[in-house]
């Protein structure tokens, strides 16, 4: 709802006529102060400050009423020709100007004669001028801090010597609009902002906790039940070795059995036997004595590689394995909770 300060010391425009330029105009002042009717309820218009005379001569203030007038480009244009001043805008209006109001700067007390401050700005609706609340402050540094009273125009009793007069209920009533009771309220946004950022921030803190320490519970038990069970494999190698059966083995029986067991008197008779290399002859062409048969060597057993080292390597990529796959979860966790705290 617009106030009488968003219009007071604004530029009045009025049409010139122009043959080049439709839109021609010419200045007729500034806003200078707000009138209400007699009964106080309703803006009727503004007087208009005139610039001087050659810079010294003063010239009266010119009555616009409030419905001959649009906002343009840097300021307001008076749209109602003459009817939109002075005594033909009175007559025009209805009003009687000898008992129309200033309520802007008049000082408010109640009816029991408690001073409130004086009136500060006015809310009006723009299209009949119906006055809504008058803003009643003390004019001073507490006012811009702690505000001003909102008093509804249904309070306003009148005036008497100089005072709006208002009903005993407004001085119950609470400043409203100043810095301090806008920083108040930035202030209270931004703590309950900032606490629902916090609550929301480590709900996903703990979060990532519960997900990073569940991943890092559940891989440490992986690596122990691996651990345990190459440990339980190894053992059960170890304890039962299979018998493996040697190859390349051959066994006979001896040749010329009991030969080595005779007696001296039986060597004696014996004439000693000679030998000479195969395939040569004799000085009588005989054929060359046969070699005896000797005895059939022994190919020496293969040995097997024990099963146990095989396990034990096997165990050992495994443990590894769950190693590498932990200081993965230490990974996972750290990301969860990076991105929880941002």
């Amino acid at each position: 709802m617009p106030k009488v300060s968003d219009l007071v010391g604004r530029k009045v425009f009025r049409p010139k006529p122009s043959r080049r330029a439709q839109d021609a105009r010419s200045r007729l002042g500034k806003v200078h102060m707000a009138v209400f009717s007699p009964g106080g309820s309703r803006l009727v218009g503004f007087t208009v400050k005139q610039p001087d005379v050659a810079g010294m001569v003063r010239r009266p203030d010119l009555f616009v009423a409030l419905d001959s007038w649009r906002p343009t480009e840097g300021g307001l244009l008076v749209t109602n020709g003459k009817d939109s001043y002075d005594e033909r805008a009175r007559s025009r209006l209805g009003i009687d100007w000898d008992r129309c109001i200033m309520w802007t700067g008049m000082d408010a007390r109640t009816v029991s004669g408690r001073t409130l401050g004086y009136v500060s700005d006015v809310e009006f609706d723009s299209q009949t001028g119906s006055v809504s609340s008058f803003l009643v402050g003390d004019g001073s540094v507490a006012q811009s801090l702690v505000g001003s009273i909102a008093v509804p125009s249904a309070m306003v009793r009148g005036h008497e010597d100089g005072f709006m007069v208002v009903d005993n209920a407004a001085a119950q009533l609470r400043p409203t609009g100043g810095a301090a009771a806008a920083a108040g309220e930035a202030s209270a946004k931004a703590r309950v902002q900032g606490a629902k950022a916090a609550r929301g921030a480590g709900k996903a803190a703990s979060s990532a906790v519960d997900r990073g320490s569940h991943a890092l519970g559940r891989a440490l038990g992986k690596a122990k039940r691996a651990l345990e069970d190459a440990s339980a494999d190894e053992g059960e190698v170890q304890g039962q070795l299979p018998a493996t059966a040697a190859q390349n083995v051959n066994v006979g029986e001896p040749q010329a059995s009991g030969r080595l067991h005779r007696s001296s008197e039986e060597r004696a008779g014996e004439s000693p036997r000679t030998y000479r290399p195969a395939g040569s002859a004799t000085r009588g062409g005989s054929a060359p004595a046969e070699k005896p048969a000797t005895k059939a060597k022994k190919a020496p057993a293969r040995k097997v590689a024990p099963q146990s080292g095989g396990q034990g390597l096997d165990a050992a990529r495994v443990v590894g394995r769950q190693l590498g796959r932990t200081k993965g979860m230490f990974g996972s966790f750290m990301d969860e909770y990076k991105k929880a705290s941002k």
